[in-house]
């Protein structure tokens, strides 16, 4: 693959200069510009791949820079530049969808690692565009064929297998009238059954709202669509869908044929990209906080001990319990998500379990005078469960201990609470996990999963409760949240026994 063009914007005309040479002796076409102005004007007549770009400069800065180039071209790959002390600036850029984000003094290394993933993110981009004008082509050769061999219906039962991805043909009122194997296996459809698509893929009452299929029969013109959907296994997986008007001899419309193929794995890689660079921006804001923290249990503790305060000393050495727990937690985190871990299940008692769980959170409970009322009086002592029991009760830990967060971030709660239950069921087990704390908005508990979103300030990383939620969906189990702002949160898990 060719070297892509770099456009680079800085006012100090030294770094223009340096980078410039240094780009071009790694085969790179070198463009610069020393404002966000002249980048827009040499932007729009040049159009480079990637651009790298200070942060503070005169005039508009670089953070609208990059906002002013994802609106005109949203595959620019932009690379942002910053000084250490602009760190909140850099991870603000990554929101905007930056590449990635180096900092002053450049490092050669640094460069090369932020053009690499530069790089690497048009060379998928291509690859997908390849491929779907492959498909497209494809696509309109056989619908060619099957426009001239169908007039009333009749599809011949072959004409699709050696087609990539999905291809079902379908009515006006979305029932599916032919598919290729792979739709069949996938999705348990019967071509005798009559199906209508919506109810098959999404079991949903309603059409989607991406489907294409009713606009090309509106219009009789092809349509595209992404879908997100799930198979007979549970798997969340995205679609790229086009379609193709079936035309009867008068010229109606008599079927839609659509095509799709799962384009999971190049999601996976553009949110894995993107993530990396969360990750990196969120733990370095963290860490920034913690250490903060640290340096001032560590003055509070110093002082301590200087005035012979053994009050002081204590609560300098609680400051920096506090922040140690925090950055162990943090470490932890971050090492269960960077590596999958297969779950290594076996039979185990649910009673015994929920009582090991809660003890692990009873002391932190009892130092916040709370109270952790257990109900597990509907469990036998004999009763069982198949689990991963390390990783689930690792699991049900984390939201524990985010109640007694909640808890304590609401303060002046009278005699705070936290109910943990267990239910066990014919095929399920389920937990319980409701406490009288601060609680959640509507906004907050719709992102409460999503990887990096803490509401804990410094005190989060974002990927405790991600961790959580993959946890269960590995067992096969679901969690729900139901949470009023002011009033607390309950947590339910619903675990299969095998």
């Amino acid at each position: 693959m060719p070297k892509p063009k770099i456009l680079i914007v800085d006012d100090e005309a030294g770094i223009r200069k340096v980078l410039k040479i240094s780009l071009a002796d790694r085969g790179f076409a070198v463009l610069t510009a020393e404002n966000a102005a002249e980048a827009l004007q040499t932007f729009a007549s040049e159009q480079p791949e990637i651009v790298l770009t200070d942060i503070k400069m005169p005039g508009m800065d670089g953070i609208e820079l990059l906002r002013r180039l994802k609106q005109d071209n949203p595959d620019t790959e932009v690379v942002v530049i910053t000084g250490h002390g602009d760190m909140d600036l850099a991870i603000k850029s990554l929101k905007y969808e930056a590449t990635d984000f180096i900092t002053k003094p450049i490092e050669d290394a640094a460069l090369d690692r932020a053009l690499q993933k530069s790089r690497e993110r048009i060379r998928l981009r291509d690859q997908l565009r390849q491929y779907t004008e492959n498909l497209e082509e494809l696509l309109r050769r056989k619908s060619e064929h099957l426009a001239a061999q169908t007039q009333s219906g009749a599809i011949p039962s072959n004409l699709f297998e050696d087609l990539p991805g999905y291809v079902t043909v379908h009515t006006a009122d979305y029932h599916i009238t032919a598919a290729n194997s792979r739709f069949k296996d996938d999705f348990a459809f019967d071509p005798q059954s009559g199906a209508i698509c919506y109810e098959l893929i999404q079991g949903r009452a309603t059409p989607c709202e991406a489907c294409p299929v009713a606009p090309t029969f509106a219009d009789a013109k092809s349509h595209q669509s992404e879908l997100a959907y799930k198979t007979k296994t549970g798997k969340d997986c995205h679609l790229f869908a086009w379609t193709t008007p079936l035309r009867e001899k008068s010229g109606r419309v008599g079927a839609v044929m659509l095509m799709a193929t799962d384009i999971s794995p190049i999601m996976d890689m553009r949110d894995h990209l993107s993530s990396l660079g969360l990750m990196i921006g969120s733990v370095s804001h963290s860490i920034k906080g913690m250490l903060t923290g640290l340096d001032g249990g560590l003055y509070v503790l110093d002082k301590g001990f200087a005035k012979d305060d053994a009050d002081q000393v204590g609560e300098g050495l609680d400051i920096v319990k506090t922040m140690v727990g925090r950055i162990k937690n943090m470490v932890l985190d971050i090492l269960y998500y960077a590596k999958e871990r297969d779950l290594e299940k076996s039979p185990c008692r649910l009673k015994a379990f929920a009582e090991e769980t809660a003890s692990i959170v009873q002391p932190r409970v009892a130092a916040a005078q709370f109270e952790l009322a257990c109900d597990f009086a509907a469990v036998p002592e004999t009763d069982t469960f198949t689990v991963d029991s390390d990783q689930l009760r690792a699991a049900l830990v984390n939201i524990l201990e985010n109640a007694v967060d909640a808890c304590l971030e609401k303060g002046d709660a009278a005699s705070p609470q936290i109910q943990f239950r267990v239910r066990p069921q014919d095929h399920d087990v389920v937990f319980e996990i409701e406490d009288s704390g601060i609680g959640m908005s509507a906004a907050v508990q719709a992102k409460i999963f999503t990887l990096f979103f803490s509401s804990k300030s410094t005190q989060g990383t974002g990927i405790g409760l991600f961790i959580t939620r993959k946890i269960i969906h590995q067992h096969g189990g679901r969690v729900t949240v139901d949470s009023q702002a002011g009033k607390g949160t309950l947590f339910r898990i619903t675990i299969p026994r095998d």
